[in-house]
């Protein structure tokens, strides 16, 4: 009896090894038969906006000159072949300074000196308010100054448009090149009450100032 107490002890003890080892492999095959763990898509990467800067131009005052041909009309005489060559000093953004020759084509004042069938012309000095559209090139205008002629001197004044041709090449040589849309009214002496008009179009070539 003494013998099988230590014999029944070792195989309960190996029963209890057993059982343990048994539920161990169970613990592992369940962990291996898990889901599967995955990582999610990656965000994308943020994105930053591009900001587009725009550099303004800085004005710089200009010298322009050129021709300009259209229609005149003198009152009592009727319309005519009217014309014109202008000098225009652009000391400020908004405003310059014009001289021009001007013709109002070959109907003559019968009250002035020049006579009948005369060329009506003269010189226009006057001051030129300018008002620039945005970035657009585009200068709306006016006029007034004075008319010097063989019919007689007076007030004259008008307005109109002068835009500059978007011409890089032009631009960075200071270069501009302008076309003009012009309107004049005189007030020389007259038989009429009307004065004479004056509306040309044209162009200018102007001269930048260098930096």
């Amino acid at each position: 009896m003494m013998r099988l107490i230590p014999v029944s002890r070792a195989i309960t003890a190996s029963l209890a090894v057993a059982g343990i080892l048994a539920m161990t492999n169970v613990a592992f095959a369940g962990a291996a038969g898990g889901e599967e763990v995955t990582e999610g898509p990656s965000a994308a990467p943020a994105t930053t906006a591009t900001v587009e800067t725009k550099v303004e131009n800085p004005f710089r005052a200009s010298i322009n000159c050129g021709p300009t041909i259209g229609y005149a009309d003198q009152s009592h005489e009727g319309g005519d072949f009217g014309w014109g060559v202008g000098v225009l000093a652009r000391l400020i953004k908004y405003g310059g300074i014009q001289l021009e020759y001007w013709s109002l084509g070959n109907a003559a004042n019968t009250t002035g000196n020049s006579g009948d069938g005369g060329h009506f012309d003269g010189l226009y000095v006057g001051v030129m308010p300018m008002f620039p559209i945005g970035d657009t090139g585009l200068n709306i205008y006016g006029q007034v100054g004075a008319a010097f002629a063989d019919e007689g001197n007076n007030v004259a004044g008008g307005g109109g448009l002068l835009y500059d041709l978007p011409i890089d090449v032009l631009h960075k040589n200071n270069v501009d090149l302008l076309l003009r849309l012009d309107y004049k009214y005189f007030n020389i002496e007259d038989q009429g009450d009307n004065g004479q008009h004056l509306l040309t179009f044209g162009f200018m070539v102007g001269f930048h100032k260098t930096k």
